[in-house]
């Protein structure tokens, strides 16, 4: 299992929001830039990295996003935003590795479907859960459709993988809660990205016994709740 970190901004600045609510966010003093370096420094492979002006439909941050990646050489996994084919080709131009892709991947099944093979190992289907709900359009909008009908159709494709996340404990730093997860995991066999509530080490062993692939991390790092090193060291372990 892979440990991704997390950068979260709005306009420039490295944020963290509680319960996906923009209202309710923390402003952390190192840049974008800065964080992606010193996780690339820290022994990281993978980070994950959120425009959540462009996910919210407040502009966009594609100058400091542009900036990160040529500032580091590691994978990086975007999000944020990311609505039309074109918007997909642009991303994967400017060299990010996988591309997490919500609205556009739910209200645009077939569409996204019909992407070439090349594409679709680069996009990781998001799968933003409220409430025991989908939502979408920056976790404004409910979706009608079911958990199963979604993945369903896109098990027949090589996509990378499902991104799940836990929008009502995100930022909470309460653990992770696995009833929200078991669901997918039992709806296939692709890789599975997780987030919202890390608190410990514990949940990070927890998310590996039940078979995630991968698990996201935020603001346990900026509140230093964990340590970068325990982190680096339990993904060298497993």
């Amino acid at each position: 299992m892979n440990i991704f970190p997390a950068i979260d901004i709005v306009e420039g600045n490295c944020v963290r929001l509680t319960k996906g609510e923009l209202q309710d966010k923390t402003i952390y003093k190192k840049s974008p830039i800065d964080m992606a370096k010193i996780y690339q420094d820290a022994g990281f492979k993978t980070i994950h990295v959120v425009d959540l002006d462009a996910t919210l439909g407040n502009g966009d941050n594609k100058k400091v996003l542009q900036s990160i990646r040529k500032n580091v050489d590691i994978n990086i996994e975007i999000a944020g935003g990311i609505r039309s084919k074109d918007a997909i080709h642009e991303k994967i131009n400017e060299g990010f590795d996988i591309l997490v892709i919500g609205t556009f991947a739910i209200k645009n099944i077939e569409e996204v479907l019909n992407l070439d093979e090349s594409l679709l190992k680069k996009i990781s289907i998001a799968l933003d859960i409220k409430n025991n709900q989908l939502v979408s359009h920056g976790w404004q909008k409910t979706n009608n459709q079911s958990l199963e009908s979604i993945v369903s159709k896109y098990n027949m494709k090589k996509i990378h993988s499902y991104f799940v996340t836990d929008v009502a404990n995100d930022g909470m730093l309460s653990g992770l809660n696995m009833k929200t997860f078991e669901g997918i995991r039992n709806l296939t066999d692709k890789k599975i990205t997780i987030g919202g509530g890390v608190k410990d080490l514990d949940d990070l062993s927890i998310s590996k016994s039940h078979g995630f692939d991968n698990v996201v991390v935020g603001k346990a790092i900026y509140e230093n709740k964990i340590s970068l090193k325990s982190l680096c060291q339990f993904n060298v372990k497993n």
